[in-house]
């Protein structure tokens, strides 16, 4: 490896974690201001009690009492100058530590609630967590106090190596041997450490979306009997990372090791220099004890130096994954707020292609338009491509060609409020916060009265049971709603969407967990919604598309029938194929399209 090379991995990575954490130091540079003037206070502080220690112990030896008594005071006064000066020294490092680190994390969290669905859904939400509960906390040696030690320990040792000077220079220069070895040794193993604490890093990020994925699917894992092989799995992966991180505490404790056993042997040779020249009367007792006082402060710079090194080597790692998270092209360069839209709307599809993989189209061509009002039912197997009709109206995904209009204009050219504000959604896997009802009920409208809360959880026949509970609206959902069931989850969301009173409804089997009976009350609140919205509902089940102005059946992103119920029913095609395999039963309507949807692919023929 050539010396250039090694320059670019040792330095390379610290000038760009710096070159982020620029903007974030500067917000606090009232605060590095305060360490920098508290640097000569500490300097002056540390030869002050050398020079007091020297003086004390010579007027003891001495039997000068008077001047002993005199330096009492004395010695209090720089004990509490000390205790003032580390108070400060703590207060404004935590201030500027976690100022930034708090700076830091906001950015983050913006960014990543700025970037595009498309690349979100490639990020693993434990290794964004490993961000924020690790690699934020990781860079520690770049900020606060570490970035002042790297002007303070410099000038801590020539401070300490003059004074020792004076009190004799044979003894100060041999304490100067020990500093190729302090600088060297830093050098190298902070660029080890660098690759293992990059390493260590990637690992913790596997074992927290390890974790995640475990948490989130418990159920599946307890179903499957699985428990045991998922925690070999555990354990063999935090087996790695512990591996690591053994290796990566060794290598730190020789490097304490080699720091105590230089002090030690700066210690030795001036205590047996110094008791020498004593015996002979060159200096005094006093001068002895004050130079082997600042021996350590001559050593500790250097051995602090190569710390900081390792540091920085360290917080660099952490500092680059952040950095790559935040070099991620965001879709809007502000976050959205929500804005008033008036309604209705009408929606147009002109010819849009869309794919997730380049050479698998998932729409061509589609056209669609849905006029201001209309309710438009949208049935067809798996994979036709009815949620990613969704995602597209809601520009989470642009399409490759064509155009998507709300009333005529290109939804490109609407900022992400105005376009998301217009829709109220509600999907067929509800999502609940950790919260109350309350709260997830405001995210709809933050600024909702609770007439207006209870009022929609009414049309959503969720209120009664609200009511039954202990805390009513203040109770407890639990991490993703986990204390409701799933026919109240999806009540509660469809009360949120009422709650919007958006004029664009997009329903994604909505009612699709609700029993037979629920369900019948939840559509009747959800047919007073639609009147007067324009709404494109994705449906399996009879009792959401009966009453449709207009079903499209979809099959591979392209129509291939419409019309109303009664038309496709009585028209040979693939609807009637659906319809024919529904199994009503009385006062259970349990309409299943999604078995008979994949008929469709046998009757591409068939003219829209």
């Amino acid at each position: 490896m050539t010396g250039i090379v090694r320059f670019r991995l040792l330095f390379g990575g610290v000038r760009n974690a710096f070159a982020l954490l620029a903007p974030f130091l500067i917000r606090q540079r009232k605060t590095y201001a305060g360490l920098l003037l508290l640097v000569p206070a500490d300097i002056a502080l540390t030869l002050a009690f050398a020079w007091f220690l020297g003086q004390i112990t010579d007027a003891a030896v001495q039997q000068q009492f008077e001047k002993l008594y005199g330096l009492i005071p004395l010695g209090i006064g720089l004990s509490i100058l000390t205790i003032v000066s580390d108070f400060m020294s703590i207060r404004l490092e935590f201030t500027a530590s976690n100022g930034l680190k708090k700076a830091l994390s906001e950015r983050l969290l913006r960014h990543i609630l700025l970037l595009p669905a498309s690349r979100m859904n490639r990020l693993h939400s434990g290794e964004m967590m490993t961000h924020f509960n690790r690699d934020i906390h990781s860079i520690n040696g770049m900020i606060g106090r570490s970035l002042i030690q790297w002007l303070r320990l410099p000038l801590i040792f020539m401070a300490v190596f003059v004074y020792m000077l004076q009190i004799h220079w044979v003894m100060a220069v041999m304490g100067l041997l020990i500093i190729p070895f302090a600088l060297g040794s830093g050098a190298l193993l902070g660029y080890i450490l660098r690759r293992r604490s990059r390493t260590i890093h990637d690992l913790h990020g596997d074992v927290n979306s390890f974790l995640s994925d475990t948490l989130q699917g418990l159920s599946v894992i307890r179903s499957f009997t699985a428990e045991t092989a998922w925690f070999r799995k555990y354990a063999d992966q935090y087996g790695q990372l512990y591996t690591l991180q053994q290796k990566y505490m060794r290598l730190q404790g020789w490097i304490r090791a080699g720091g105590q056993a230089a002090g030690a042997f700066i210690f030795l040779i001036s205590l047996c220099l110094g008791a020498y020249f004593v015996s002979h009367h060159i200096i005094t007792i006093g001068s002895l004890l004050s130079f082997v006082n600042l021996s350590g402060h001559l050593l500790y710079p250097l051995t602090g130096m190569a710390g900081l090194w390792i540091g920085i080597q360290e917080s660099s790692t952490a500092a680059d994954r952040i950095a790559k998270v935040l070099s991620e092209p965001v879709e809007s360069p502000d976050l959205p707020e929500p804005v008033a839209v008036s309604g209705p709307k009408t929606i147009e599809f002109q010819n849009v292609s869309f794919r997730y993989d380049e050479e698998i189209p998932l729409i061509e061509r589609f056209n669609l338009t849905v006029h201001a009002g209309q309710t438009v039912a949208v049935v067809g197997a798996s994979g036709a491509g009815k949620s990613t009709l969704f995602h597209l109206l809601q520009g989470l995904y642009r399409q490759q060609s064509g155009s998507i209009m709300l009333d005529g204009v290109p939804i490109g050219q609407l900022t992400r409020a105005q376009l998301r504000s217009a829709i109220a959604l509600v999907e067929q896997e509800t999502f609940l916060f950790s919260g109350t009802i309350r709260d997830n009920l405001l995210l709809a409208r933050p600024g909702a009265k609770q007439q207006e809360i209870e009022q929609a959880a009414k049309h959503a026949n969720i209120h009664d049971y609200i009511l039954s509970l202990p805390d009513r609206y203040e109770t407890e959902v639990g991490e993703r709603g986990i204390t409701l069931s799933g026919g109240q989850r999806q009540r509660i969301a469809i009360a949120r969407a009422i709650l919007k009173d958006a004029p664009i409804l997009l329903l994604d089997e909505a009612t699709s967990a609700l029993d037979s009976e629920t369900e019948f009350l939840v559509q009747q609140a959800l047919d007073g919604l639609m009147e007067g919205r324009t709404t494109i509902i994705i449906a399996h089940r009879l009792s959401t598309v009966r009453h449709a102005d207009l079903i499209v059946v979809l099959d591979r992103g392209a129509i291939v029938q419409t019309g109303r119920h009664d038309e496709l029913a009585g028209r040979a095609g693939p609807y009637r194929k659906m319809n024919g395999r529904q199994q009503v039963k009385k006062g259970d309507n349990t309409d299943d399209l999604e078995a008979a949807a994949g008929d469709i692919r046998h009757e591409r023929s068939y003219s829209v």
